[in-house]
């Protein structure tokens, strides 16, 4: 029984200070199953003029769309990126961990950047 509990104080992973990740995990889960939902069915069921570049366009001249559009953006973001935070925690136990963590933070930023520069734009 002490072998057990050493294999189990040694790879606690995640569990160790990662209580709000966790959490948080969770809720941008659920806002981007609500998000997704949304914007399914607004894309492919509301009639509202289809998939054509000038009806997105239109849709997107809205700053109402705008906001939809880049809440779902950061909640995909946030939760896939996490999601990667949470795999490095488990699973790299040497130096490269604050080499991949770094990697994935610019890459996260970089995409918030293009998704902001590509859906502010519009004008309609």
């Amino acid at each position: 029984m002490m072998y057990m509990r050493g294999f189990i104080d040694r790879y606690q992973g995640s569990a160790k200070s990662g209580e709000w990740n966790w959490l948080l995990q969770r809720v941008s889960g659920v806002a981007l199953l609500v998000l997704l939902l949304g914007h399914f069915f607004i894309e492919h069921f509301s009639g509202g003029g289809g998939l054509t570049y000038q009806a997105v366009a239109a849709r997107l001249s809205s700053s109402g769309w705008k906001l939809f559009d880049l809440t779902f953006v950061i909640f995909a973001l946030y939760h896939g990126i996490n999601g990667i935070f949470m795999n490095i925690e488990d699973y790299v136990h040497s130096g490269w961990r604050v080499f991949w963590k770094g990697f994935f933070w610019i890459v996260g930023v970089i995409y918030l950047v293009l998704a902001a520069i590509t859906i502010l734009p519009f004008k309609g």
